[in-house]
Order: structure tokens, then C-alpha cells, then sequence
């Protein structure tokens, strides 16, 4: 027999705090990913009461969920674990734009997909909800309890309202985090091909033989590309020879 969790909105207390940061979510204009995710994943817990909460977000370029956030820390997890829409129980909830509650054995289910890197894959209750605005699915927000558990009809259509009132501004900070990260992967690329240009043309290196060398450097410093061709310019504008 399922075992049933006390409903997390059992006060007044309660409510104040779901409706204080969901209004913090809808206006949200600060653009920090971080706390956002943070704020999210808080207000759908204390709406069920969860051992699990995971936030993905659907790209619809590539037509991919990407794990982007969770309640335990999963960060070697967070932007590797990608499904394709229609895969798993969280690929058919962005394809069908429905939610799916399962009481108990979840893993059972024939559009489950396992991944050995999450331990919740083996929980055993799961409440996948689709985050849909005008342009369609934007993401998806999974919750899991190690034991069976059965969602009510209330907590199904609370987590539903508040996915759709936040819709919007998930968007706008998951695409803000995207283009941020563009902005500086190609700066990253601009320091290295300066570094590059002054090895090559100091050292009389070719293209190949200076990238080699600016990875193995990277490997042998425990540093990242970008922070080895740092330092090269810093060197060499001491030298006099940069910029």
C-alpha cells in the first residue's frame, strides 16, 4: 500500500511563503540562473513535500531536454543528462504537453529511461510536468519520493499553476545563461588565437605544434585553454612584445 506524505500547505505560513516566491519568480529580472533555479525548486517543494525535484529545459533547436537544475547537488550531472523529446517519461511529458503521476515503480514503466548517474531513477513514486508557455514546451519539472507516494488531484494542479505562471521568466533566464555562455566561450576563443599568433610567431611554431602545446599546458597546470593563453599574453606583454 502507497504511503502517503503529509501535504506541505497545511498553514497559512505556508501559503504566504509559496505565494512570496512565486511572486518572486514571475517578475524575476535579475538574471542569476542560479538563484532562480534555487527559488523554483524551492516553491515546488514546499508545494509536495519531496525527496526529488529536477529541472529541465527543453532546447528546441535541438530538440532536447537538458538537465539544468535539482534539488540535490548533481553537479557533474547538470547540462550532461539530455533526453530527446518522446524519450523517457519526461521526453513524453514535453512531446505530449501532459502530466504523468505514477503511485509506485516508476522504473516499471515502459517509457522510463534509466541513468546510472541519478539515483532517483530508482525511487519509487514520480510526477513529471510539462513548463509550457505560447511558443509551446519550454522544460519540464520532475519530482520523485523513495517510496510510493500518490500525488493528489490539488498537488498536481497546484504544481501545473505555478509551472504556468513561471513559464515566461524560465525562459528568459535559461536563454540569458545560454547567450552568456556563448559570449564567453568566444572570448575564451579570442585569448587562445592571441596566444597562438605570438607563440607562432616567436617560436616559429605551426598552428598544430602551438595547439598541442597550449592543451598538453593546459593538462600539465590543471588549467583551463583559456587561462594558459592568459598568462602567454601576460608574458609577453612584460616583454614588451604584446600588444
Amino acid at each position: 500500500m502507497a504511503t502517503k506524505k503529509p501535504n506541505g500547505l497545511t498553514d497559512n505560513a505556508s501559503w504566504l511563503q509559496v505565494i512570496n516566491l512565486l511572486s518572486d519568480l514571475v517578475v524575476y529580472n535579475h538574471y542569476d540562473f542560479d538563484e532562480f533555479l534555487k527559488k523554483l525548486i524551492k516553491v515546488v517543494i514546499e508545494v509536495i513535500p519531496t525527496d526529488s525535484c529536477l529541472i529541465y529545459f527543453y532546447d528546441q533547436d535541438k530538440s532536447e531536454l537538458i538537465l539544468i537544475g535539482s534539488k540535490k547537488p548533481h553537479k557533474e550531472q547538470l547540462g550532461k543528462i539530455i533526453l530527446r523529446k518522446g524519450e523517457g517519461i519526461t521526453g513524453w511529458v514535453a512531446e505530449h504537453k501532459q502530466t504523468v503521476a505514477i503511485e509506485k515503480e516508476a522504473y516499471k514503466d515502459p517509457r522510463f529511461k534509466f541513468f546510472e548517474d541519478l539515483p532517483e531513477d530508482t525511487y519509487e513514486s514520480f510526477l513529471s510536468v510539462p513548463i509550457v508557455n505560447q511558443a509551446g514546451v519550454v522544460g519540464v519539472v520532475n519530482l520523485q519520493n523513495r517510496k510510493p507516494y500518490k500525488f493528489s488531484k490539488i498537488e498536481i494542479k497546484t504544481i501545473e499553476s505555478l509551472v504556468k505562471l513561471i513559464a515566461s521568466a524560465f525562459v528568459k533566464v535559461v536563454l540569458k545563461r545560454q547567450v552568456d555562455r556563448l559570449e564567453n566561450q568566444l572570448e575564451e576563443r579570442k585569448v587562445i588565437e592571441k596566444a597562438k599568433g605570438l607563440l607562432m610567431k616567436y617560436k616559429n611554431l605551426d598552428e598544430a605544434t602551438t595547439y598541442k602545446f597550449l592543451r598538453q599546458e593546459s593538462m600539465n597546470r590543471r588549467k583551463s585553454m583559456k587561462e594558459v593563453a592568459e598568462s602567454i599574453l601576460l608574458v609577453y606583454e612584460a616583454l614588451g612584445k604584446y600588444p
